[in-house]
């Protein structure tokens, strides 16, 4: 599965939208604290395919029983470098790779870059620059990934009732689409989005709840009724990081339907690839878990009023934007965690991008737009 930041930097200063630490908005305050809202949502799927959905039958797809998911072994960009975007140019590392539209939102897999442009269209490139559509999407710009099996999700919002879509990188086709729980469109629902995929299983915040998808078969079923599509925040290795509204709180566990699953203070939340670590944010307060033994500790990098994660290298690496104020330039950081919660960040880059505001271009590769 991709990386989970969950969301995006910008807001205005009364607004702290339902971030997950997958990056979060930011925004200076009267009193110039820095803000928080969603940057990247992940990056999300099994009981029989059909709904009743405003009151027809609506059967999911799910295109042949041997035609499951490739399995992506490595490829050209399975490294994971210090990157971002800006316009219409991906930067991976050192490496620039241009793309026909300005990027809205991306994501990274191992053989692919995979972005939607400003009317949500969403496109694949890779390492070469060799763009190509692959599918319609929505306007709110959300993708998932599991980046070592070549499977993106996202929301077709173009059909009467959205559809959910996962897409093989590697086969280059659908391999489901479905409508599942959803509702026909409406300005006063909340859109429902692939919130994370992870080793086969989709996770699907419908307009019902949320939904497990296997790919392997094709069937899905609900598994949280009624939840937010907000509710489940990441997913990797197994492991589920889900908003406990009762306890204001997060949650962490195997099941979201745990009676008595660990407990971690945090609005937002993103977790490493084997799940080893999981990074936690509350309005201006970052901190670090180490989920084997459950010590956490709060992150503070010296000439920084706050750190924002952008994409996990490895289980103890994290590449992070840097704010040393709401009007400076950003800095690309490394971070590195240390057993049980030593984070110590160095700057990889810096000034490498203007101060986010909703009229920035700066994108980063967990699936949310950094300026809505």
């Amino acid at each position: 599965m991709t990386g989970l930041l969950k969301e995006t930097f910008t807001e205005e200063a009364e607004a702290i939208g339902d971030p997950n630490l997958d990056l979060d908005a930011i925004v200076a305050t009267g009193n110039r604290r820095i803000k928080r809202r969603r940057l990247g949502s992940m990056l999300t799927a099994a009981a029989a395919s059909v709904a009743v959905v405003g009151g027809g039958l609506v059967a999911a797809q799910h295109f042949g029983s041997n035609e499951g998911a490739q399995v992506a072994t490595g490829g050209p960009l399975t490294e994971r470098r210090p990157t971002w975007a800006s316009g219409k140019e991906i930067h991976f590392g050192t490496d620039v790779i241009r793309v026909p539209v300005a990027v809205a939102s991306f994501v990274q897999t191992n053989a692919y870059f995979v972005f939607t442009s400003a009317d949500g269209s969403v496109y694949r490139v890779s390492d070469i620059g060799s763009a190509g559509k692959i599918g319609k999407g929505s306007k709110t710009h959300q993708l998932a990934a599991d980046a070592e099996h070549g499977i993106v999700g996202w929301v077709d919002a173009t059909r009467p009732v959205p559809e959910f879509v996962l897409y093989d990188l590697e086969a280059d086709r659908e391999v489901a689409r479905t409508a599942a729980g959803n509702q026909r469109a409406s300005s006063r629902a909340e859109s429902p989005r692939v919130a994370a995929i992870d080793d086969g299983i989709a996770y699907l915040a419908a307009s019902d709840g949320l939904r497990r998808w296997t790919l392997a078969t094709g069937v899905g079923e609900l598994i949280k009724p009624k939840a937010a599509p907000n509710f489940l925040l990441a997913a990797e290795a197994g492991q589920l990081v889900w908003d406990n509204k009762a306890a204001d709180d997060l949650a962490v566990g195997t099941d979201v339907n745990a009676p008595d699953p660990a407990h971690f203070d945090g609005w937002h939340a993103s977790i490493s690839p084997e799940a080893r670590y999981l990074l936690t944010d509350k309005a201006d307060t970052v901190g670090v878990v180490d989920l084997r033994s459950g010590k956490s500790a709060p992150v503070t990098i010296p000439g920084y009023t706050l750190i924002a994660p952008t994409q996990w290298k490895d289980d103890h690496t994290v590449y992070a934007v840097g704010f040393r104020d709401e009007t400076s330039p950003l800095d690309l950081l490394t971070c590195t965690i240390k057993p049980p919660t030593s984070v110590a960040c160095t700057p990889t880059l810096k000034d490498f991008a203007p101060p986010l505001t909703r009229a920035s271009t700066t994108q980063f590769p967990n699936g949310a737009p950094a300026n809505s």
